[in-house]
């Protein structure tokens, strides 16, 4: 059996001792009942895995050896943005635990004409944190040893602005009729660079639609059926990664 792999927030891994307490050591030692002298495996974000023993277990508080930590790369080649217009919260933490499975490196909820308003003020900076904490245990669980960035909530123009020179860049719209993501993708099957848009619930404007083509983005159908923002996001992930990522390469 595989030793079991954690995320280690705080200064990043080094060999030696290191301490991890509160809610995190309490689900280590309570609820998965690690003891003294099980291996395991940690991660901190920064790509590396580190080897470890552990040396203490008390009611709050765990302390592992670190041994020398080696790069290991699971990344897709894709280096993949998701923007989408703010959904509920619910569909956004299944969002992003879905997407960080299948490599996106940054995630940035948007605010569009029609995307929901509860994200403000003091519940911005606590439902990042959330996500945050989703995704990490999504890269846990996946394998990965990189943790994708998630963005504040950002204004439209803001992000079509910020991702001026992206390679690919696709806005899914309901209303195209004609061009198709297999179609956008043969185009580009030598993209290393690509920021997704997917609207809210309540779809984009046109408004946004003619905003995002002015900025460069491709307007793409994903067929005749009304997908769900969530159904949206992890099937054209999916796609793109299987087409020009690493999902479905063994090596």
């Amino acid at each position: 059996m595989k030793p079991r792999r954690f995320f280690v927030e705080g200064e990043p891994l080094e060999p030696g001792e290191r301490l991890v307490t509160g809610k995190k050591a309490h689900h280590l030692t309570r609820v998965l009942r690690l003891g003294v002298g099980e291996p395991v495996v940690l991660f901190d974000g920064s790509g590396r895995e580190f080897p470890a023993e552990i040396l203490e277990v008390g009611r709050q508080l765990i302390r592992f050896k670190v041994s020398a930590g080696k790069r290991v790369d699971r990344e897709s080649p894709l280096n993949l943005m998701l923007a989408l217009g703010l959904p509920r919260p619910a569909i956004m933490d299944l969002i992003v635990q879905k997407v960080t499975e299948l490599g996106v490196h940054e995630i940035v909820p948007l605010r569009t004409e029609r995307a929901q308003p509860w994200l403000t003020g003091e519940k911005n900076l606590t439902r990042i944190k959330r996500w945050g904490r989703i995704a990490q245990e999504a890269a846990r669980q996946s394998g990965r040893n990189m943790v994708p960035r998630i963005w504040p909530l950002t204004d439209f123009p803001q992000l079509l602005q910020q991702t001026e020179d992206t390679e690919l860049k696709l806005f899914c719209w309901e209303e195209e009729e004609k061009e198709n993501l297999r179609q956008a993708l043969e185009a580009k099957s030598r993209a290393r660079q690509a920021c997704i848009l997917i609207g809210p619930e309540g779809g984009f404007s046109t408004k946004e639609a003619e905003e995002a083509a002015s900025a460069g983005f491709q307007s793409i159908s994903l067929g005749r059926r009304i997908l769900r923002t969530e159904t949206a996001a992890i099937v054209v992930i999916g796609l793109i990664q299987y087409e020009l990522g690493d999902l479905g390469h063994s090596s």
